[in-house]
């Protein structure tokens, strides 16, 4: 994917995001309030990116922490993407409560570039076209910052876990759709497994999640 396609495609993101945002509550239960982007295009410029993961956003929802599992789609979210278009499109979203931090381990220092009450942020997608959104992030997490916010992921991630296995086998046998169980229950074990490995990776005191 070029540079300038996939600065496209995050303004694309934005205007979906307000397009749902004004369709009643009512219809679209769950409710995006910020966008942020992380990943390749904060840069340096490269002319071309690799076409998985080049286009990476943060969705911050409504949903409550318990339901935003690294790794998991909050309930509601099928019908928020359906709405939004952007299912089909090439683009990465992680759902995020509002509840808790947008960053971590995967959503690295990110930069927001759209709210529900302010609207896209062209300054800093100006800056990301440039190939400046380096200067755009924060200042890294110490290592003690992100052993508390993994910690806390973990426990949030476990519980999650729990759910979804136990809901897998209370209706495994269930009449409806037993590919999307065992998909979500799938969906929270690859996020548990790798906020798992982030977390050893540390070598820092653990909370014991």
């Amino acid at each position: 994917m070029k540079w300038t396609t996939a600065v496209r495609t995050l303004e694309e993101v934005a205007d979906r995001c307000a397009h749902v945002s004004r369709q009643p509550a009512g219809i679209v239960r769950l409710r995006v309030e910020e966008a942020w982007v992380f990943g390749a295009l904060l840069g340096p410029r490269r002319d071309v990116l690799e076409d998985a993961g080049a286009v990476r956003v943060a969705l911050v929802t409504n949903a409550e922490e318990a339901d935003c599992a690294h790794g998991a789609q909050p309930p509601a979210a099928g019908h928020w993407l359906a709405a939004s278009g952007l299912a089909t499109r090439p683009v990465t979203l992680t759902f995020r409560s509002a509840r808790a931090p947008v960053w971590n381990h995967l959503v690295d220092r990110p930069v927001r570039f759209w709210t529900v009450g302010d609207g896209t942020d062209h300054e800093v997608l100006g800056q990301l076209r440039a190939g400046d959104g380096e200067g755009l992030r924060p200042d890294p997490p110490t290592p003690a910052e992100l052993a508390a916010r993994l910690d806390r992921e973990l426990a949030v991630s476990l519980g999650a876990l729990g759910r979804a296995a136990r809901e897998y086998d209370e209706q495994r046998w269930a009449p409806g759709a037993p590919t999307r169980r065992a998909d979500a229950l799938a969906d929270v074990a690859l996020g548990y497994l790798d906020l798992r490995a982030a977390r050893d990776g540390l070598g820092v005191g653990s909370l014991g999640a």
